[in-house]
């Protein structure tokens, strides 16, 4: 999977202002049956407690998610304007459906 576009859809969403991320802010975006199209994506050194919580509430409410293997919190952050984030929810569906595809070409499509 090509993970530079997977983060430069984010950066996208980011500037329209259509990502989620804090850890209320997820839980709430994750059990939300009102919004159809979810994604999630993790930094790859994310905390393994915020790591096993997040996972499980995604495959529990069948919610698509990705674990980036070369994004840190720290980059991830940083391709988002903010110090450093752990994990993220897109807003948009348009933008969630570019990175399924992209998650779908690269193999690595998980739920």
């Amino acid at each position: 999977m090509n993970e530079k576009k997977v983060v430069n859809l984010l950066g996208f969403a980011s500037r329209m202002r259509k990502i989620i991320f804090g850890k209320d802010n997820i839980k709430e975006y994750i059990r939300n049956p009102k919004r159809r199209k979810k994604f999630i994506i993790i930094a790859s050194n994310v905390g393994e407690s915020v790591k096993e919580d997040t996972i499980k509430r995604c495959e529990s409410h069948k919610v698509p998610y990705i674990l980036l293997k070369e994004y840190t919190k720290e980059d991830l952050g940083h391709a988002l304007g903010k110090e450093e984030i752990s994990v993220v929810g897109v807003l948009d569906e348009n933008i969630v459906n570019g990175i399924k595809e992209v998650a779908d070409a690269g193999g690595d499509s998980i739920v």
